[in-house]
C-alpha cells in the first residue's frame, strides 16, 4: 500500500494532480465523502468498512496551508507530530482524536507516513 512516486529504476515520473487521491481511494474501505465545507478544492476522505462497523472521516486535502492535507489521529500522536513539527493541530474532534495539517517540513515520505497512520488507525 505504497505510494509509489517514482518508478524502481529511479527515473522520476511527470506530477498528475490526481494520481495522489487515486492513490489514497485505492486503499480498502476508502470513500470519498461530500465535503461539508463550500470552499472549492477541498475533498474529504472516511472508512466505509461495513464488516466492522467502522465509518470515519481520516484525511482532508485541498486545504491552503502547509503540503495541504489534515488527517484526524488520536490527540496524543497528534501532539507528537506537531512536537516533530510535521504536523500542526487544528481542530478537536470526537472520541479524543485531532485533525491535524501536515506542515511544509513533512517531505513526501513523512506526509505518507502520517497518512498511512492516520488510516491504520481509522480501521483499528
Amino acid at each position: 500500500m505504497r505510494w509509489r512516486r517514482n518508478p524502481p529504476d529511479g527515473t522520476a515520473r511527470t506530477h498528475r494532480p490526481g494520481r495522489f487521491h487515486d492513490w489514497v481511494l485505492s486503499l480498502p474501505w476508502v470513500v470519498e465523502r461530500p465535503s461539508p465545507v463550500v470552499t472549492p478544492g477541498i475533498r474529504t476522505f472516511a472508512i466505509n468498512c461495513e464488516p466492522l462497523g467502522i465509518r470515519q472521516l481520516w484525511l482532508v486535502t485541498g486545504l491552503q496551508h502547509g503540503r495541504g492535507v489534515a488527517v484526524v489521529l488520536p490527540t496524543a500522536r497528534a501532539n507528537d507530530y506537531e512536537v516533530q513539527g510535521v504536523g500542526r493541530v487544528m481542530a478537536p474532534m470526537p472520541a479524543d482524536h485531532t485533525l491535524v495539517g501536515v506542515t511544509d517540513n513533512a517531505d513526501d515520505r513523512i506526509l505518507e507516513r502520517l497518512i498511512l497512520d492516520a488510516y491504520s488507525t481509522a480501521l483499528s
